[in-house]
Formats: structure tokens, C-alpha cells, sequence
């Protein structure tokens, strides 16, 4: 076998062993934001002066969102995010998940704006950390507001694939999910978490 088919082989393996859950439908993805929203609305109505909400859940394209690895995968960058809010309190930790993938969600006694810097670290630094989305919300009066990487001095999310803005590539589907399966299973493996 040459050394591309091997490549080729390899890639799928992994591929396989990553993405290997129960599939999500439109209705389960809909759902999902939904019940995500909801919660944090709920979750931020009662949070105290001081406190922000960090909502974590993966960055996955297609419809496996979850499997052992990606639960796995999951669980070391909350780790990682938890060890970043360097002892700050945190309340309120919630949980969610299902097909549409796992998620998490506290309130912790930081400012949005320092809580985004901390938990950034994770996405800019770790491993794993391109796979993560780090939303962090904070409230002014009745409204709702979400950091984004911008506004603390951060360049937006980069493709994985070709290194391009994350959100435009995903507008114009520039890559196939397989495509972006194959890079994701590859950071994992790379990560040594398969």
C-alpha cells in the first residue's frame, strides 16, 4: 500500500473512532440553542453583582457531536478552563448535552471582560483548545451581552482548515465536513486523546 493510501486509511480510522456517536438532526441542533439560551437567561437573571456566565461546548462541524472521545476531549478543556479562572468562585454549574453534544454552564464571581481574557488562554494555548467555544455573557440591567474575541484585543477564530476568518468559511461552507472531521480528528490525535 503507498504511503498516501496509508495516509488515507489512517485519516478515516481516526475519523471512525472521533465521530462515532449518535447523529444530531436540524430539529435536535434547534432544540439545543433553545434550551442553551433559555438557560443562560434563567442563569444570568439571578447572577450577583460581579459574576459572568461561562457557557462551554465544543466547536463541531457535522452531525456527530458527541462520542467517548469528544466527551473526553470536553472534559480536559473544562479542566483547563476551570484552572484558568485561577481560583475565582464559581456557582451555579449546569450541565446539558444529549446528541446535540455536551455543555456547561457556571456563573463565576469575575467581570465578562476578565473572564473572557482568562478562559481565552485555553482556546489560544492548549492542545485542544481551537475545538472549544468559551462564550462568556454578562448582563447589563435586563440586557444580555456576549465578549467577543475582538473586544479584549483577540483576532476573530481562524479556520482550521485554511487558516482564513472561522466565521466566513463556515458562511460559505469553503470546507466539507469530512474535511473539517478529518483536521479535528487529527488535533485530538495530535493531543494524544485517542
Amino acid at each position: 500500500m503507498s504511503d498516501a493510501a496509508n495516509e488515507i486509511q489512517t485519516a478515516s480510522a481516526l475519523v471512525g473512532r472521533v465521530f462515532c456517536g449518535p447523529e444530531a438532526q436540524l430539529p435536535d441542533m434547534l432544540d439545543a440553542r433553545e434550551r442553551r439560551a433559555a438557560m443562560q437567561r434563567t442563569l444570568l437573571a439571578g447572577a450577583r453583582d460581579g459574576e459572568s456566565l461561562l457557557s462551554i461546548t465544543l466547536s463541531i462541524p457535522g452531525p456527530h457531536k458527541t462520542s467517548d472521545v469528544l466527551e473526553r476531549v470536553f472534559d480536559e478543556l473544562v479542566d483547563q478552563a476551570v484552572a484558568a479562572l485561577d481560583g475565582a468562585a464559581m456557582r451555579e454549574r449546569t450541565s446539558l448535552g444529549g446528541v446535540s453534544g455536551p455543555e456547561l454552564m457556571m456563573l463565576v464571581e469575575l467581570e465578562p471582560f476578565e473572564l473572557k481574557r482568562r478562559v481565552s488562554a485555553v482556546e489560544e494555548t492548549h492542545p485542544l483548545g481551537r475545538l472549544a467555544d468559551l462564550d462568556v455573557l454578562g448582563r447589563t440591567g435586563d440586557t444580555l451581552f456576549s465578549v467577543q474575541r475582538t473586544e479584549i484585543g483577540l483576532t476573530p477564530r481562524r479556520c482550521l482548515i485554511c487558516d482564513g476568518e472561522a466565521k466566513a468559511c463556515a458562511r460559505s461552507r469553503a470546507h466539507t465536513v469530512l474535511e473539517m472531521q478529518e483536521k479535528i480528528a487529527e488535533i485530538i490525535s495530535q493531543g494524544g486523546y485517542i
